[in-house]
């Protein structure tokens, strides 16, 4: 089978207008007469493949988000799109659609379906990999695990006073239900209360029926201001780290390895180019940690998590701040 005739065959199954089908036809009746009209058809034989290609592009379905989260599902979902075209490798980028609201739980069931979701992200723990296909890159370099605490502007000169483990547990950390942090913080003996909702956790500490809620290195600034109208007495205390290793990561169902691999690819590509980095210094939900020495004399406790997958490598510096990037 002659060229042309393979790039009419493509035009036609791909439904485009018959215009550029018989451009083609011309180009390929004159291709062995002129090295001109050949380079025609090459340039647009290349242009219909990859107009073909791209119709047929998959489409991702992702978990939308309330609003209360925009920024940080636009984070994510940005994140996504720039793996998968850094991971292309000429295939045709998929289109990200967000379709249900649905919570983590649900989020894990329906990929475990492969119907209503492909993509979800997640802080990680044994049973979530176990269930699904995780890609094992923290979409945050861990700092989701430097934990800082949203409080009530009155108990700052309480909190200023604590300095090791046995002096937080005099206090209660307010958590969601089904959290994978809460296991960690009742394993080191904090005390926990698990509330349904998120938006009444911020409740729950404006009215001190808990005094403290553990956000990652970045989000309580957006959560506090995000809430200054209801709440106007909470504050994102910065002085003191609760540190355990803790990843964000995509998972995907177990059984689809090929976008497992793609969006894989893409963060290493990311890495390697130093464009991972600039995205979190410059995204609104994560640029607020940087420098991530801005805050000077932090005080650190460390709690083991036993519920990291064994192999979760978070002394790797490609993949994981640092206790040193903190000092720098």
């Amino acid at each position: 089978m002659g060229f042309g005739a393979f790039i009419v065959r493509v035009v036609f199954s791909a439904g485009l207008v018959s215009g550029v089908v018989s451009g083609v036809v011309v180009g390929a009746a004159h291709a062995q007469t002129s090295a001109d009209a050949k380079a025609t058809v090459d340039v647009t034989a290349t242009a219909v493949i990859k107009t073909f290609a791209d119709t047929n592009a998959r489409v991702i379905k992702v978990a939308a988000a309330k609003p209360e989260f925009a920024i940080a599902q636009d984070y994510f979902v940005q994140l996504l799109r720039k793996a998968l075209e850094a991971g292309a490798n000429g295939r045709a980028v998929p289109t990200i659609n967000e379709t249900h609201l649905m919570e983590q739980d649900l989020g894990v069931q329906e990929m475990i379906r492969g119907k209503k979701v492909d993509v979800y992200w997640m802080g990680t723990d044994q049973e979530r990999e176990r269930k699904l296909r995780a890609i094992r890159i923290p979409l945050d370099r861990g700092l989701i695990g430097h934990r800082r605490f949203i409080i009530q502007q009155r108990m700052k000169g309480a909190f200023d006073g604590v300095a090791d483990i046995n002096a937080l547990r005099s206090y209660s950390a307010c958590q969601g239900v089904d959290w994978p942090d809460t296991k960690v913080l009742r394993n080191a003996g904090l005390n926990v209360r698990e509330i349904i909702s998120f938006e009444r956790i911020f409740q729950e500490v404006a009215t001190l029926h808990c005094e403290y809620f553990p956000r990652g290195y970045f989000e309580g600034y957006s959560e506090v201001e995000q809430r200054k109208a209801t709440y106007p007495d909470l504050m994102f205390y910065e002085n003191l780290v609760l540190n355990y290793p803790f990843a964000l990561y995509f998972f995907v169902n177990a059984k689809d390895e090929e976008l497992a691999r793609w969006i894989e690819l893409g963060l290493e590509k990311m890495i390697d180019s130093g464009e991972f980095l600039k995205y979190m210094e410059h995204h609104p939900l994560t640029r607020v940690a940087f420098p991530l020495n801005k805050v000077k004399n932090l005080r650190w406790i460390n709690v083991e998590n036993a519920g990291m997958p064994a192999g979760t490598d978070y002394k790797n510096p490609r993949y994981w701040f640092q206790p040193e990037d903190f000092q720098k």
